[in-house]
C-alpha cells in the first residue's frame, strides 16, 4: 500500500499527507501495509535525535531508526 523511500521526501500531517492516506486506505480495506527503506523520513526524527550522529566500524553514518519512530507518531 505504501514504499516510504528516502529518494521520495514524505510528511505525517496535512492534505496529501501519510496519515491522512493511511485514514483512506483503512477505511477502504480494513488494513494496509507501509515498508519503510533505510534512510527514509530522517529528516522527520527529531532534531535532537538527529545531532547523535553516530558512526559504524567503517565511518558510516549510523541511521535512526525511522521504523520504530513512525510506529509511535502512529499509534
Amino acid at each position: 500500500d505504501c514504499c516510504l523511500i528516502p529518494e521520495s521526501p514524505f510528511y505525517l500531517e496535512g492534505p496529501g499527507g501519510l496519515f491522512e492516506f493511511m485514514e483512506h486506505r483503512l477505511r477502504e480495506n480494513g488494513h494496509m501495509v507501509i515498508v519503510i527503506a533505510e534512510g527514509a523520513g530522517q529528516n522527520l526524527i527529531e532534531e535532537h535525535l538527529r545531532d547523535m550522529e553516530h558512526k559504524d566500524a567503517s565511518g558510516n553514518k549510523v541511521l535512526l531508526d525511522v521504523g520504530l519512530w513512525l510506529s509511535h507518531k502512529i499509534k
